[in-house]
């Protein structure tokens, strides 16, 4: 099984190796630390959202399979929201996770990239991103041969509404930044 402690320290590795790249480039301090708070969000979410990857699966497959796949728009927020045997805390994690997931995401964009600024650029990264993770967490449960991560529709509405709440935060911060 392919767990965090992997992922960690994969990236852990691959951040020094950018950080030899900053500092040989000569990037600003202020830069150097955006960019480090950036990679290790992203670290974050990868670890939410992929792992641990079950690898041991010859052995294991009917343990975890599940055909839990969601295309279906509202389905499951419905159902999680109406479910009444769910504790308030397991709700609130797939609901409002979702909805929060990709903020820090884009508090960090316009301090690293120019172009974030314009509209299109953004919806397009915004974009790319909730549909890229819900797309390999489908594409490596077929090579598992079993969900092993839940590929929901829903999941990309809420980051959608979470993209929304991040863009008015942003024009309201943009006033007082610039």
């Amino acid at each position: 099984m392919l767990d965090l402690d992997f992922l960690y320290i994969v990236s852990f590795l691959i951040y020094i190796l950018f950080l030899v790249i900053f500092l040989f480039k000569k990037f600003s301090f202020r830069k150097i630390i955006f960019c480090t708070f950036f990679y290790f969000y992203i670290v974050f979410v990868l670890g939410v959202t992929f792992f641990p990857i079950p690898i041991s699966w010859l052995k294991e497959i009917s343990i975890y399979y599940t055909n839990t796949n969601n295309y279906i728009p509202f389905s499951s927020i419905f159902e999680i929201y109406l479910n009444n045997n769910l504790p308030f805390i397991v709700k609130f994690k797939q609901i409002i996770g979702n909805i929060i997931l990709f903020i820090p995401m884009w508090f960090f964009y316009p301090f690293i990239f120019k172009y974030i600024n314009h509209l299109k650029y953004t919806l397009f990264i915004w974009f790319f991103s909730s549909i890229f993770i819900e797309f390999s967490q489908f594409i490596i449960s077929l090579f598992l041969w079993f969900s092993y991560k839940v590929t929901d529709i829903d999941d990309v509405i809420l980051n959608t509404f979470g993209f929304m709440v991040w863009f008015l935060i942003y024009k309201l911060i943009k006033k007082y930044y610039y």
